[in-house]
């Protein structure tokens, strides 16, 4: 991971803590979104293809499922 995506991860994740200190949940919700997109973005795109994939096949079922 480059020196660049851990300093990001790092600032996200300060800043998730501090909000859900401050009990401001939904800041708190919003930086661990945007800890995660910059998580994901180190990640072999084929593994994410193959997630939503999985995903959207397990949405489906679920949809037929009601």
């Amino acid at each position: 991971m480059a020196i660049d995506q851990r300093r990001r991860l790092c600032e996200a994740a300060g800043a998730a803590h501090a909000a859900q200190d401050r009990g401001d949940h939904v800041a708190a919700n919003a930086a661990w979104r945007r800890y995660l997109l910059i998580e994901d973005a180190t990640r072999d795109p084929q593994e994410l293809l193959d997630e939503g994939v999985a995903l959207s096949k397990v949405a489906i079922d679920l949809w037929l499922q009601r």
